[in-house]
Parts: C-alpha cells; structure tokens; sequence
C-alpha cells in the first residue's frame, strides 16, 4: 500500500493543533513534563503569531509554570526547560507528575476521592497482571483521566521473537528524511559499495532500523496524554463519536467540506460519509477519517482524487491493496483494486462515497472484528483472528499509528475525553526492564563490521556485514585464538576482539560494534575445539599404561586368587583371549607375550 505522506502529516498536525484542540485543565505550577515531539518550538507566547525563542528535543523535561490559551483557543505551557523559558503547545508536553497538588478550585472532598480511587486503581493494576515497569505510566494518566478504563490485553507472544518478526525486511518502513538511526543496515536495506538505502516503496520509504521498531513496539512509550489512543478500542460508540468530532478531524484538510460524485453528480459531505460508514461497517468514525488522511494527506493524493493515470475515475481512500510491485507503483496498484468487482465491498469504487463506504466495510471485516482492534494491533499483528500473526497489518510506516492517535485525540471533546473510555494496553512475554528508547537523532547509525576473522581459522559462513552468527572449528589441543575486527566506519566502537582463552568443546564469542549514534551490532562466534582422539587399548594392558608388563599379569592373578579386584575398564583390558572371562589363563597368555 502506499506509504505515508509525512510532510504533509505533520503539517495537519500542527495545524490541528493550533485550529480544533479542546481546552484542558489548567495545571497547577512547577508540575513536570516531557516533550514528546521531535523538535519542539518554545515562544515568547501562547500561539504561532509569537516569535520563537528556543527549541526543545524529545524526551527534554520540562518544569510547567502555568497555561494560556492561543487566540484560537488552544492550550499552551509555560515552561522552562534548561536556560529555555517560554510557551510551548501543550499538546506536545507530556505531565509526568502533579507535584501533589489538585487541579484549581478542586475541593479536599475531592482530593480524598481522588486518594481513594488511586489505591482501587493500585490493585485493579495489579489484578489486570500490569508489569510493574507499566505501571508509572499508568498511575499518570489515571491521575489525568480518572473515568478511563486500561485493559490489560496479554498477547503471549515473546518479546524477542516479536521484535524479530517486525525486523523481517519490508515490513516496517520509515520516511528517507527521517535520522539515518531510524534506518535499517541489514542485507537487502543498505547499499555498503555506493553508501546509500534502497527504497522499498518508491525512493522515500527504506526499511526501518530495529532500534526504532522496538521504540515504537513498546506500548510503554505511548501510555501518555499524546499517544494513549493509538490503544483506544476502535469500535463504533454512537455515545460519543459523533459527527462534530469528524468535521474536526477533516477541518483544513481537502476532506473539510463536501464532494461532488463524478459518476452520478451527487453532493455529499465528507463528514456525513464517514458517519455512515461506521454505521455501516462497526467501525469508529474518527479511526476512519483520521486513517483516510494519514494515507492520502492534507490535499489528497491522486487515489483519493481520482486522478491515477490510466485509471482515472477511481478512488481508494484507504489505500487498500496498494503496495508496490516491479512493475507497477503503489498509487497504480491500490486504483486497479478500486477497479475490481465486488458488490460486498461496494467495488468498483467509482467515486468517493463507495470508496469509504466499501473501504470502511473492508478495514471493519479485515481488522475490527479480526481482533486487531486498536491503532496499535493494526500496525502489530500481533493477535490471531483467523489470520495468523505478524503479516495482516494494515500499514508499513512504522510510526504511522502515532501520528494517527494524535489525531483521534483532537477530535475530543474535552466533555468526550472525561467520559468513560476504554484502552486496550498490550503486554509481551519477557519484555525489557524498561521502555525501549529512541535511537539518536545525531551521528552515524553504520554499526557494521568491514573485516571480522579468527586467525588462523575460517569462518562459516564467509564474512558479510550483515551476517551475524559463525561458527570455527580448531583443533585439538587449541587453548586460545586471536579475533580480528575492524568497523566499517572508523568512529565506531568495537569491543569483544582480541586474544581469548579457549577449551575443549563450545566456546561462544561476542563482537560489538557500536555506532556514533549509539546504535549497535553483536557478531557471534561460536568456536568449537575438537577433543584428543582416544589413544589406542592395548589388549592386556590392566593397569591402564599404555604397555604391557609383568604387573599386568600379576594384577590378574591377584584378581584370580580373590586378593584384589578390577574396575570394569580394568577387566575389559584383562581379557586377553577374549573368551569374556579373567583368570590365570590371560596372566599365562601375557608372560608367554613379552617373553618373546
């Protein structure tokens, strides 16, 4: 399917922010917070029209000293982050504490409740089976939100073995602008010989790095007020999904007003659309007008217009089966679908109206009811409706699911948002201590080795950048062995080379190379020692050295005569006839030997 218009994304976002974003309440001061967008302009006021006096990165802390609201009626933080001091859209600040305060005018009857509730939610917590490191977050948004419910929704798969699924090359892209430790330098994502990444969806959209897939993997990251709704349940709730909540997500956007059908001439808006087509399909109106715009952007991309070259008057809104091939690009493939028959679906989408109603239909019988229920399953496949795991996700941009929460989110009323709500929260098996970070936006992300070998040896398989795991046969005896390794950018850190001590059998070797970023790669090599052959048994020989001898011949008449005893090795050498006895004969058989 084809990828997402980041430009343009942020560009709604932004503008969402300032035009539609409802008014929260006003925090006490010298509260904490943490920026949660990339880069982050502060002002020396509430609104764009003031002028921008520093900027902030994500994960700064910052110490809210109060709110304003924008002329438009948006909600911005004084804050001071550092030698910063200023106003900063508070749809991008995350509180992390309330510096044990209440909000303004609350009574001590409702900080009791409050106090109240906060010890029921430790042990509803500890009943849903939340982690502990899952835990901060959601006493923090349960402060915020009391009325919220957080379902703790255990998938059973493995962390590791997730991650590993997601890295499968082609299944997690991101934006070529994005910081080069977002991008993948596995086999098949990176070109060593000319330094460059392939595009895997036209030039612009190149694999994503694993560091920033299990960044956005891990659903520590998003329990909070910015990214919370990539977790909201996405079915259709007439209580409080309305169609106000639609004309703000669309407000701005080429979707902000009403459509003419070029097959048939009627006029509709395109609010009204999307509310009858949750209607129709079970499927949340906001989830499916924020999904049409994050596929098809601020002013529309040729598939939602109508305008893909040789399949003009076709339209596929959700860019449903748009994935490109060798020979045709994404946009040409999703408008060939839209040109199928198939009256379930409403197909051939000849114009706007069948395209959402059909698709909508599509992503409630594809997703909704297939267990992939929220933003996040959608992107993650990680749950079985029928259909496996791991290959039935709906989009390839890794973050695709963040931008769009951020846009469910605006489309809340603040009435909305106090109302009961319900989130689904994923767990996985074995996860880390704690959240996985986002890899550096600054320095090479190149964590590869140019030359790694043991001396001496031969590595299985042969070297390659992007081969990870080898294995050394040496032979016996060995007792140590030199590791030779060398980075492919000269920056980057290495560890775990050298000489090394060696033993019989399986002795398993770790190279790290880590990138300026911070990013790294481990090199595995497993060497295996062989073990002494055994040294031949000389028939006869019951003391075990290695001759034969007069005391061989003693030992077995001692043994014959009941004055001493044998080990069974002992007594399998004893039996010089082989006849499975020992007795004075095989002492006989031995003089008569060295005799000679």
């Amino acid at each position: 399917m084809s990828r997402k218009y980041m430009s343009l994304l942020t560009a709604l976002v932004m503008l969402t922010v300032m035009s539609i974003y409802g008014a929260v309440g006003v925090f006490a001061a010298n509260q904490s917070g943490k920026c949660t967008a990339d880069l982050l302009n502060v002002r020396s006021g509430a609104g764009t029209g003031y002028s921008i006096v520093g900027t902030i990165r994500n994960g700064t802390t910052v110490t809210i000293t109060g709110s304003a609201k924008a002329s438009d009626g948006g909600v911005w933080y004084k804050i001071t982050a550092g030698n910063i001091s200023g106003y900063c859209a508070s749809n991008y600040i995350q509180v992390t504490s309330t510096a044990g305060s209440t909000a303004s005018g609350a009574s001590g009857s409702t900080a009791s409740t409050a106090a109240a509730s906060s010890s029921d939610f430790e042990t509803y917590m500890t009943q849903q089976g939340f982690p502990e490191s899952y835990k901060p977050y959601l006493r923090t948004m349960h402060s915020l939100h009391p009325n919220w419910k957080f379902t703790a929704q255990k998938l059973g798969i493995n962390w590791n073995t997730a991650v590993a699924e997601e890295c499968v090359l082609g299944r997690n892209l991101i934006y070529d602008s994005a910081p080069d430790s977002w991008k993948s330098m596995e086999k098949g994502a990176y070109n060593y010989d000319e330094g460059y990444w392939y595009g895997l969806d036209g030039w612009y959209w190149q694999a994503a790095s694993k560091a920033i897939i299990m960044h956005y993997m891990d659903p520590r990251n998003f329990i909070n007020d910015t990214y919370i709704f990539m977790f909201e349940n996405q079915s259709y709730n007439p209580a409080y999904q309305t169609e106000a909540g639609v004309k703000k997500i669309l407000s701005g956007t080429f979707m902000g007003g009403s459509y003419t059908c070029p097959d048939t001439g009627a006029v509709k808006s395109y609010s009204a659309t999307f509310m009858e087509a949750a209607k129709l399909s079970g499927v949340s109106p906001y989830h499916l007008a924020s999904r049409a715009l994050n596929e098809q952007g601020t002013y529309g991309a040729p598939q939602s217009l109508g305008t893909v070259p040789g399949y003009e008057g076709y339209f596929n809104f959700f860019d449903i089966n748009a994935y490109a091939t060798s020979t045709m690009d994404a946009q040409a493939m999703g408008a060939k679908y839209a040109k199928t028959y198939n009256s379930d679906l409403m197909l051939p989408w000849t114009n706007q109206y069948k395209s959402i109603l059909g698709g909508a239909i599509f992503v409630g019988s594809g997703y909704i009811t297939k267990a992939q229920n929220t933003l996040y399953l959608q992107k993650f496949d990680m749950t079985d409706g029928g259909n496996g795991y791991y290959y039935h996700q709906y989009m390839t941009c890794v973050n695709g699911q963040a931008t769009e929460a951020i846009s469910l989110k605006n489309a809340y009323s603040d009435e909305i948002k106090s109302s009961a709500m319900e989130f689904l929260i994923p767990i996985y098996n074995n996860m880390p201590d704690t959240a996985c970070p986002k890899p550096s936006d600054s320095g090479s992300s190149n964590s590869t080795l140019k030359t790694l070998k043991v001396i001496g040896a031969n590595l299985s398989p042969a070297f390659s950048k992007s081969t990870y795991n080898y294995t050394v046969t040496l032979p016996a005896g060995t007792t140590s062995a030199e590791i030779y390794a060398v980075s492919t950018v000269d920056e980057a850190d290495v560890s775990g080379y050298g000489k090394v001590t060696v033993k019989t059998g399986k002795n398993v070797f770790r190279v790290i190379c880590t990138a300026v970023n911070g990013t790294s790669s481990v090199y595995t090599i497993t060497m295996n020692v062989q073990a002494a052959a055994a040294a031949a048994t000389v028939k006869g020989d019951t003391d075990g050295n290695g001759k034969l001898t007069v005391t061989d011949a003693l030992l077995i008449m001692r043994y014959s005569s009941g004055r001493s005893k044998l080990s069974g090795a002992q007594l399998t050498r004893a039996d010089y006839n082989g006849d499975k006895k020992v007795n004075v004969t095989d002492a006989v058989y031995i003089l008569k030997k060295i005799s000679k």
